[in-house]
């Protein structure tokens, strides 16, 4: 597939290590994007300085997150220009780790309300130890956009406890990993999502429920309104 490397793939790394088991089966995934002609850079979360969501919904109001004096507007901007997205986390608490979660914590108002991840395609990555893996990456992959597929593997045994996905045996699962990159990078070039209930619930929302809280309360999402309208979603008031 010649691309001329036009299709731009993120690799958002949610674990605090670079070379562990949620990276390295995160770099087969990308290994397979760059194989299909794809160019991929890397977000490693550990890399940049994230503060918590305060809760203030200055982001409806305004349309920009009220936190300036920190890394989270380059990282979202960087997201938002992509095509793909592989994002990857291992299992923490039964769900993504702490960078990962503080990062959408502060986008997931915004992709509530104006869905600013409708364009990117993405693959979600989990590893652990024991425990399930398979939902932690449909969940993450699903927030930030379209998902094409998940892929996780658990990397301890009773008999070698916890061990490194580098020294298993694990081809085919490797086989695996680029296969589902080359599927993102064909997907992008389709330009077929794939259907979501999820996506399909968030819009019947926006329809039905979300439409009516804005047009009753137009100064609490001042910021969104005229996303809202560009999008066709709300006629400008006359």
């Amino acid at each position: 597939m010649a691309l001329e490397n036009s299709i731009q793939i993120i690799g958002l790394n949610g674990s605090p290590h670079f070379k562990g088991n949620t990276a390295t089966l995160m770099s087969w995934v990308l290994k397979g994007c760059e194989e299909a002609g794809a160019k991929v850079e890397w977000i490693n979360l550990k890399d940049y300085n994230i503060k918590y969501c305060q809760g203030c919904h200055t982001c409806l109001r305004t349309g920009e997150c009220a936190i300036k004096e920190d890394d989270f507007i380059k990282i979202l901007e960087r997201l938002k220009s992509s095509d793909g997205i592989v994002v990857g986390s291992p299992v923490y608490a039964d769900g993504p780790t702490a960078l990962l979660k503080t990062l959408m914590d502060r986008f997931t108002l915004l992709n509530l309300f104006v869905g600013i991840f409708e364009k990117q395609y993405t693959v979600g990555v989990s590893t652990s130890g024991f425990a399930p893996n398979k939902k932690l990456a449909k969940k993450i992959a699903m927030v930030m956009g379209h998902k094409i597929g998940v892929i996780g593997v658990k990397t301890s045994s009773i008999k070698n406890g916890y061990q490194s996905l580098k020294d298993l045996k694990k081809d085919r699962l490797n086989r695996k990993a680029h296969d589902l990159g080359r599927k993102l990078v064909s997907s992008i070039c389709l330009n077929k999502k794939p259907y979501s209930f999820m996506y399909w619930w968030i819009n019947f929302l926006r329809k039905h429920l979300i439409k009516r809280v804005i047009k009753n309360n137009p100064e609490q999402f001042s910021g969104i309104l005229p996303i809202w309208q560009q999008k066709g979603w709300l006629k400008p008031e006359k």
